[in-house]
């Protein structure tokens, strides 16, 4: 179990965390810059907080208060860093064996052996990093790292550096090799599916704070903040008017919206996401409006609507799942159609 709560001062924001995880992998969401890097550090031990108490499993890494600050090498943090850092003048037997430096060279080969076997690497025990692929890389550097019998695993954006092609295989390769990984996992990243699909609870950092937690499946559907609908990818935002818990009228789209579980009193915002809109069907009574469509985007398997009430009001954008509807009007052509937005998709925000 790891239990963060720590402050620290940073150029232009103060960074101010506090959260927990067990045996589970949690994601750290954010835009760059907003302290995601930084929370893993301080929980390395490789900066150091201004004020607060990391600790894992029982042990205390760091207690402002009771001057306590272990250093890295103590911490029994396992830390995957962007870029890998794996040595480039060492094979990868070489790279392995590093971390059991201080074990007698029998037990050391063994053990690096077994690793490169669980990591599928034996064939390219021998070889130096830039001759493996990016995929090879990485399960080179998480087997090093486990080596070194972490009670914790941080990745910091382990899939940025790969390009789209190669995230998604990478991406499993990663979550199967810590598969039996018993210890809390921190996942950080600025792509939202990435970490939707890797992680079941989920801690989204603006600009040093928490703008929400819980579990990843909830976030995407309740954000409940202005910060967290933004991150999560919410491509609808409007200023909103609480009329009363169940209904938010939205002046920049010109409509009034029911909500199908009760808006916050402090509810000045809504959100909806663009795939959440759809055409209305019979049945469909409240949230279903007469919309003129300006302009449509098509692309290869969507196509994008922007839907605007009456003369004045902002649109909103419409993703249309699947290949263009050949009955629909072609791309930038203006039409009018009766559109619905379910009342359990409408989001207030505070």
């Amino acid at each position: 179990m790891l239990e963060v709560s720590f402050r620290k001062k940073l150029a232009t924001f103060t960074l101010d965390v506090s959260f927990s995880a067990g045996a589970e992998c949690m994601g750290l969401l954010g835009a760059s810059g907003c302290g995601k890097s930084m929370t893993l550090k301080c929980i390395a031990g490789i900066e150091t907080p201004d004020s607060g108490r990391i600790v894992l499993n029982g042990r205390v890494l760091f207690d402002s208060e009771k001057r306590i600050n272990l250093p890295p090498q103590q911490r029994k943090v396992g830390y995957l860093f962007q870029q890998y850092a794996l040595f480039p003048t060492m094979t990868i037997r070489k790279n392995l064996e590093l971390v059991l430096r201080n074990l007698p060279r029998k037990e050391r080969r063994e053990r690096a052996a077994a690793m490169l076997e669980r990591m599928h690497l034996s064939a390219e025990a021998d070889r130096k990093p830039d001759r493996l692929s990016g995929g090879q890389q990485q399960r080179a550097a998480i087997g090093r790292m486990l080596l070194s019998s972490p009670e914790i695993v941080m990745l910091d954006e382990p899939l940025s550096a790969l390009d789209s092609f190669l995230r998604v295989q990478v991406e499993k390769e990663l979550m199967d090799s810590l598969a039996n990984f018993n210890g809390p996992i921190l996942f950080v990243s600025h792509s939202r599916d990435e970490i939707y699909r890797v992680c079941r609870k989920l801690v989204v950092l603006d600009q040093g704070a928490i703008a929400a937690s819980g579990t990843a499946e909830e976030l995407f559907r309740r954000p409940g903040t202005l910060a967290a609908a933004k991150l999560t990818g919410v491509k609808n935002l409007a200023r909103a008017v609480r009329l009363d818990e169940f209904h938010l009228r939205v002046p920049a789209w010109g409509i009034i919206l029911r909500c199908a579980d009760p808006a916050p009193e402090d509810t000045c915002w809504v959100g909806i996401r663009a795939h959440h809109i759809r055409r209305k069907q019979p049945g469909d009574t409240v949230n279903s409006f007469p919309f003129r469509v300006t302009t449509r985007e098509t692309q290869p398997f969507a196509v994008m609507e922007y839907l605007v009430y009456e003369e004045g009001c902002e649109p909103l954008l419409h993703l249309v799942s699947g290949q263009m509807d050949p009955v629909f009007p072609a791309a930038r052509e203006e039409f009018a159609a009766e559109y619905h937005i379910p009342p359990e998709r409408v989001m207030p925000l505070t």
